[in-house]
């Protein structure tokens, strides 16, 4: 979903069509065929492991991971070929604004699935493993190296655009980026060292990067004074969808500061990560989504708005 919509958003930023259009079905083939294989040889393994076609399992596991790291270079690399055309990217200064945010998103994503392929490659080849360390370091860069900065960025460009919000602060945008890297780095390494102290540091530097993310993209601010006739905010779902999912994401730092103080004081290990996948994977990135989704997808289709509850109307006009 995020994918497909950055095919669309990307190169609209850039001035110029997607590179090699035609391979992004090529990137949607390998990712699906390696989500679905995932989906059907991950549980079969696990209750079938010591069947006499076990190993057949064990092949299909392996290979799921292989094909999506495939799609996700493949998807990479079409967007990278569409940055490095012309016109030269200085002259575009919207995607000036978000570049640090979109090529922190594709090499976090990239590395992601990497790990992703790691995993499985332990599962697959060993009787012992279990994958669970590199599952982990999976969902860390996923969430907080891929979908988060893909997502901000996105809001910072389309907020002010769709929502009359006011441009996004690009210097906070940049310092909780630095601060989102040093805590994921900081994460990992004390996930792998088993230093208590690292980790809760770790986790101390990501709840402070996406605070001044939340503030940075100005959602909650004033709108501003434009032309023409707009709805309320209050009396827009699509405006809602933007407001409520910033929101989940300051919920975030605040789940991470508690689990700092309860791991510094030797109280915890970490945070549950399925409260992360929750918080930011449903209630951030999804709902920005369907919120911009009213907006976006129309004109992404060349097809008119259906007009249900007025979503987004005048913004077309």
């Amino acid at each position: 979903m995020v994918l497909g919509v950055g095919f669309h958003f990307l190169p609209r930023l850039r001035g110029r069509p997607l590179a090699h259009p035609v391979h992004a079905r090529t990137a949607l083939g390998c990712l699906l065929a390696g989500l679905l294989l995932r989906a059907l040889t991950d549980p079969m393994l696990a209750l079938n492991a010591r069947a006499p076609l076990a190993f057949l399992l064990r092949a299909g596991l392996a290979l799921s991971g292989l094909l999506e790291l495939v799609g996700v270079t493949i998807a990479i690399g079409l967007l990278v070929l569409t940055l490095q055309a012309n016109p030269p990217a200085r002259s575009r200064p919207g995607l000036q604004q978000v570049l640090p945010l979109l090529g922190t998103a594709f090499v976090g994503f990239w590395l992601a699935t990497l790990a992703n392929l790691l995993a499985v490659l332990e599962v697959a080849l060993g009787d012992n493993g279990t994958g669970g360390a590199l599952d982990r370091l999976a969902i860390l860069p996923a969430l907080y190296l891929f979908l988060i900065p893909i997502a901000v960025g996105m809001g910072a460009r389309v907020f002010p655009l769709h929502f009359a919000a006011k441009q996004a602060d690009q210097r906070l945008l940049r310092l909780g980026l630095a601060l989102l890297l040093l805590g994921v780095l900081a994460r990992v390494a004390g996930d792998w060292a088993g230093e208590a102290h690292i980790r809760a540091a770790g986790l101390a530097l990501l709840a402070a990067g996406l605070c001044l993310f939340v503030i940075g993209v100005r959602v909650f601010a004033a709108r501003r004074a434009v032309p023409g006739e707009r709805r309320r905010w209050y009396k827009d779902p699509a405006q809602w969808h933007g407001i409520t999912d910033t929101a989940w994401l300051g919920l975030d730092p605040i789940t991470l500061a508690v689990a700092a103080v309860a791991v510094s004081g030797g109280r915890g290990t970490d945070v549950p990560v399925d409260a992360e996948r929750h918080i930011v994977g449903a209630g951030f990135v999804t709902l920005l989504i369907f919120g911009e989704g009213a907006n976006l997808l129309p004109g992404f289709a060349r097809r008119p708005h259906h007009d249900i509850g007025r979503i987004g109307s005048r913004q077309q006009t």
